[in-house]
């Protein structure tokens, strides 16, 4: 028994000192990203959950999301000649392929689906003249599954294009999937330019 609970301990702190070298180096990407774009990051919201309780706050009966809110967030930019930019971190669809064939609770993880059929992807938006999302928290299923969307009305564009994070880890698929995402946006008329760096 206490054999069991400090090997189960020992597997808690190895997920920790992973979750802080992994989120380390989503940090960095989102600012690649943001710098590809010349777009300064503006803060970010938590999707799945509540923020994290702040210093002094908080209640012990949240839920354990809200103390894990990179689970699915908005990293948020500053918004530009009128052209809006967020990406949006889903770290695990599983919650979502279930969701949509039958209703299920987030707190129940056994309901997702399995790890091996979920994906973790970045959601890249732009908004022209509006920011008008998928649902009251970007959580409408066809935003979270589906590989693009649009929303056109006279002079103005709402856009997203999905990509499997596992593409950004290699700066050259990287710049791939940023210039695919700027020819995206202008088969819409939206200019969103990748900015090529130079040394």
């Amino acid at each position: 028994m206490q054999q069991n609970i400090n090997n189960t301990l020992q597997e808690v702190r190895k997920a920790y000192r992973l979750l802080f070298d992994y989120q380390t180096r989503v940090l960095d990407l989102i600012g690649f990203i943001g710098s590809s774009f010349n777009y300064a990051y503006n803060g970010g919201y938590p999707k799945f959950s509540n923020a994290s309780p702040n210093n002094g706050r908080g209640r012990l009966n949240s839920w354990a999301w809200d103390w894990l809110n990179m689970y699915f967030y908005e990293f948020n930019f500053v918004t530009k000649d009128k052209i809006a930019f967020a990406v949006f971190l889903v770290n695990d669809t599983g919650y979502f392929q279930k969701n949509k064939e039958t209703k299920i609770s987030k707190t129940k993880v056994s309901a997702y689906d399995s790890v091996e059929n979920s994906k973790t992807k970045l959601i890249f938006v732009v908004g022209k003249n509006t920011w008008d999302g998928w649902g009251v928290n970007w959580d409408q299923e066809n935003f979270i599954l589906e590989s693009e969307g649009q929303k056109i009305s006279e002079d103005k564009a709402m856009l997203f294009k999905s990509y499997l994070l596992n593409d950004f880890f290699d700066e050259e698929s990287a710049i791939e999937k940023l210039k695919d995402f700027e020819n995206y946006c202008k088969k819409y008329d939206v200019n969103f330019k990748y900015k090529e760096k130079t040394v």
